[in-house]
């Protein structure tokens, strides 16, 4: 089985990324972790309700790959989501 491991330390934000391929199975497994000091959970009542990176320059570092992150996530999933059909209210 062959595996990959990207690891990334940033302020307050670590974020590891493994990919394993299995072709005795014909598999591949993608997994991403991210680590948060304070948890999230304290980060959302830090940030309040408007999030302004340019208050607080520490926020506009964790804030960039998690962007970038969930734009990537969109992009992987929008042919599927095409897929389904419409919801009836």
């Amino acid at each position: 089985m062959d595996e990959t491991k990207l690891t990334a330390a940033l302020p307050n934000l670590d974020i590891q990324i493994l990919h394993r391929d299995d072709p005795e199975r014909g598999t591949e497994t993608i997994a991403i972790q991210i680590t948060a000091t304070p948890s999230f959970g304290a980060l959302s009542g830090m940030t309040g309700p408007a999030l302004l990176a340019s208050a607080n320059p520490m926020l506009a570092l964790w804030a960039a790959p998690m962007r970038m992150w969930s734009d990537t996530m969109r992009q992987i999933w929008a042919p599927w989501l095409r897929l389904t059909p419409p919801r009836k209210p």
